[in-house]
């Protein structure tokens, strides 16, 4: 059996990372309203923030119904689907320009290379079945948000 505590861990981080984002929007001013940027932050930590949710949680069902190889394999393909539509959405919106501002060339390149080495770890994962790899997987996912929340609030009162 996969150790359930490191899931669990990887969900609960998860989870605080969509409390900050549900904490950024209650603590806002009435009337003030959202820069694209700013919208655009918020959707990243929660998109991320809720897929990795799920994907820590659903592992102990998943292993439980398919046994941990195949069931590893099966969750990895479904995260790769989802982990995919995010980094295309997240791609278009940079390209178009989406969400008003340019963003730097190291941000952009940090962000790129998290997004493609997590693909590759899910793609892994679906290849060999491995636990490592999905955790890898998770991880980077992870640092979605989290990075995120550090481009924020290392810009607050800029």
């Amino acid at each position: 059996m996969l150790d359930e505590g490191f899931f669990l861990t990887i969900a609960g981080l998860a989870m605080s990372f969509a409390g900050f984002a549900g904490l950024m929007n209650a603590l806002r001013r009435r009337g003030e309203t959202w820069e694209p940027m700013e919208l655009y932050q918020l959707r990243i930590i929660v998109a991320y923030a809720i897929t990795t949710l799920f994907g820590s949680v659903l592992v102990v069902p998943f292993v439980e119904l398919f046994g941990q190889h195949d069931g590893v394999q099966w969750l990895g393909a479904l995260m790769l689907i989802a982990s995919s539509a995010l980094a295309v959405g997240n791609m278009r919106s940079d390209i178009s320009g989406g969400h008003g501002t340019v963003l730097s060339r190291r941000v952009r390149a940090t962000f790129t290379t998290i997004t493609v080495v997590g693909l590759i770890a899910l793609v892994g994962t679906v290849i060999t079945g491995a636990p490592a790899l999905y955790r890898l997987a998770l991880i980077l996912m992870l640092a979605m948000p989290a990075g995120t929340f550090v481009y924020v609030v290392a810009r607050i009162n800029r």
